[in-house]
């Protein structure tokens, strides 16, 4: 499944390389969006020594949704006020000690449908399906919850407002903008569940 989506998703961007842009009216663009997260209950929290071995300890605390998550992928015009966007996403968490270290990191993808609702401003849903590893080195090999992650039936709300010269998607220059994002998930371990929702504010740029 992971392969099936992932491929369905560069797929979507492989098409939007080839024919995005390709005159004032296109019905393909490149999508990237970059953003800060929180959210998500902790896989576990303490203080670290910086690999420097000096200065203060560094507190962390590890939970899926918290953290800079960015993305890449297709928005493809269904019609005048109508669009389907899919992308790959990346998210890592890595707190890096003298003695040991974490490494939460998760790829999401996404199929999601916008509304333009009013000039720049864009309404959607969609789908999301993430998975995930967390690791450890050192000290911290035998931390609790290492392993792989799946989730289930993740879901997405976004809003976004675009800044455009005419306020146009099809307009010939790129667009750019703010996105405020609720994504609802669970991660599935081996042994236990965890919760990964979280809300993100971030940017998105269109061309």
């Amino acid at each position: 499944m992971k392969k099936l989506m992932l491929g369905l998703a560069l797929a979507a961007m492989a098409s939007a390389a080839s024919v995005a842009h390709a005159d004032d009216g296109s019905s393909v663009r490149f999508y990237a969006g970059i953003g800060i997260s929180h959210g998500g209950d902790s896989l576990g929290s303490g203080e670290i020594v910086p690999v420097s071995g000096s200065g203060p300890t560094i507190p962390f605390n590890i939970r899926p949704g918290t953290s800079a998550e960015l993305r890449i992928g297709a928005d493809f015009r269904l019609g005048e006020r109508f669009h389907l966007q899919t992308s790959v996403g990346y998210a890592d968490q890595s707190p890096q000690g003298i003695n040991g270290s974490l490494d939460f990191r998760e790829t999401p993808v996404e199929v999601m449908g916008f509304v333009n609702a009013w000039q720049g401003l864009r309404v959607g849903a969609g789908y999301r399906k993430s998975w995930a590893e967390f690791s450890g080195s050192g000290v911290a090999t035998n931390w609790p919850g290492l392993g792989r992650y799946t989730s289930s039936n993740g879901s997405v709300l976004e809003v976004q407002y675009l800044f455009s010269e005419d306020g146009k998607y099809t307009s010939q220059h790129g667009l750019g903008g703010f996105s405020l994002r609720m994504v609802n998930e669970t991660l599935h371990h081996d042994d236990f569940s965890i919760s990964g929702h979280h809300y993100e504010f971030g940017g998105v740029f269109y061309y």
